[in-house]
């Protein structure tokens, strides 16, 4: 079985006769085959192979219609969805030369389209050809430089040297006076103690952390004589946030603590959870004492030295994945669920670090770790063990879950794979199913890529056109 072949009854074409999962059976493709209106002219070719093992890339330099007109593919434009309508996945063309090159016969003739687009690996863990060919290990880095979101930076730091007592038994705004690592007057130290937002996080798909720290020791009184105890206290922490509807109140609570403190160093820790905020939104810390039972003197509770509240984009500098990279309900599944790293990962937008060692050769990864519908994972270095996934679910305490268009075979080893994708709108190549001969390099074939049904105008004037284009220079 060939490659394509194996695209064609599992990610492609489904059997007519019946209904499939992709939607491309029986009452979902039409009967007739539409006739094509461009034929191509590609400058050379390419392996495909770790991707996609075994094809090959031809680089479309220009598409031709029945007048002669010649129009470049370009990334993103409308040439490139021309190209991606004219030479569907599954369907034969006919690729022919003018060189009368021997070298490169096994690429000429009726060959199968695989896909059209530019390959691009997401993930791999895979580093040779066999099934125990795979790292237990994938690091994944920052894929935004510093803390910087859409230019807008979220570094920050505030803190307090000194001591202040805390008396009251309803919630006080805790006193951070000293801010730095780029507050940009965010922070109002001094006065209000409070972090503003000047812009809105969710356009950068940035969810924010806060964090605290309040180093306390509780009320100290005289028992006896010199002798001096400390009064066992509750101490609440909050860090609260004003509301889109209310801007100037801090009526909604992120996250609360109780501490029951006694004696010195006391320290008291909270964060919230990863959250979005709307431009024009405060944030600040709130404290307060629970009830003392006896008063002598008043006795205070301290906040000491070490006091502290920060702001924490949503990542971490990297995160290192161990196999097992995924899980499956059972044998013969559908679905697979990320690891909590992968996941976390994928939530914090974040990039696999290149392999130091890449023996397979593998595309650069230049993405960041986000699989979509319509990307492809394959295990093992085997292309019957390539998979597309039909949808990407995030929703639920589960992570990150793929649901593939079939079920995986039995005995594949999951944690040997590689996540890759086909870009229609970052290249102009157009894959076929035929194995790029050994040991020969690019920049070498031309040729035309015919659809198998094109215009009967453009069929018949397919070698006039060709003519009058070689005579002009425009193909060579």
């Amino acid at each position: 079985m060939s490659n394509q072949n194996y695209f064609l009854s599992t990610n492609v074409v489904g059997d007519f006769n019946t209904s499939t999962l992709d939607g491309s059976g029986y009452g979902e493709l039409p009967s007739a085959e539409k006739n094509q209106i461009y034929f191509a002219y590609f400058s050379s070719v390419g392996g495909t192979t770790p991707e996609i093992i075994n094809q090959t890339s031809y680089f479309i330099k220009y598409l031709i219609d029945a007048q002669g007109n010649v129009v470049a593919p370009q990334p993103n434009s409308i040439n490139v969805l021309d190209m991606i309508q004219n030479f569907e996945s599954g369907k034969l063309v006919n690729v022919t030369s003018l060189e009368g090159t021997t070298a490169f016969g096994t690429l000429l003739g009726t060959k199968i389209i695989t896909d059209v687009g530019k390959i691009e690996t997401i993930a791999l863990s895979q580093t040779g050809s066999g099934i125990k060919d795979y790292t237990n290990s994938l690091l994944f880095g920052n894929s935004q430089a510093n803390y910087n979101y859409g230019d807008y930076n979220y570094n920050f730091y505030a803190f307090n040297n000194m001591q202040n007592n805390i008396i009251f038994d309803t919630y006080t705004v805790a006193r951070f006076d000293n801010a730095y690592l780029n507050p940009n007057d965010r922070y109002t130290g001094s006065s209000e103690y409070n972090y503003t937002f000047d812009n809105n996080t969710v356009s950068n798909y940035n969810p924010l952390s806060f964090k605290a720290q309040i180093k306390c020791k509780s009320a100290q009184v005289q028992n006896v004589g010199t002798q001096f105890g400390y009064i066992p206290t509750d101490i609440y922490i909050r860090i609260v946030t004003s509301s889109i509807a209310a801007p100037t109140s801090f009526d909604h609570v992120l996250n609360e603590k109780v501490y029951n403190i006694v004696g010195i160093d006391n320290f008291l820790y909270i964060d919230t959870p990863y959250v979005n905020f709307k431009a024009g939104s405060r944030v600040r810390v709130e404290i307060k004492r629970g009830y003392i039972p006896y008063d002598v003197n008043n006795p205070a509770v301290q906040s000491d030295y070490l006091m502290n509240f920060s702001l924490t984009p949503s990542y971490t500098p990297n995160i290192i994945a161990t196999s097992s990279y995924f899980t499956t309900g059972s044998e013969n599944d559908i679905y697979i669920t990320a690891s909590v790293a992968l996941s976390n990962a994928y939530s914090f937008n974040m990039i696999q670090v290149n392999p130091i060692s890449n023996p397979l050769h593998f595309n650069r990864i230049t993405n960041v770790f986000n699989p979509k519908s319509g990307d492809y994972i394959r295990f093992e270095y085997n292309p019957l063990k390539t998979y597309k996934i039909y949808e990407v679910i995030t929703t639920g305490s589960n992570g990150l879950i793929f649901r593939l268009n079939h079920p995986i075979l039995d005995g594949t080893n999951i944690d040997n794979f590689v996540i890759y994708r086909v870009n229609p709108n970052a290249g102009n190549q157009i894959i076929l199913d035929v194995k790029k001969p050994e040991d020969t390099t690019g920049e070498i074939l031309t040729g035309f890529i015919k659809p198998q049904y094109m215009t009967k105008e453009l069929e018949d004037n397919f070698t006039t056109i060709i003519q009058k284009l070689a005579a002009e220079g425009t193909i060579q």
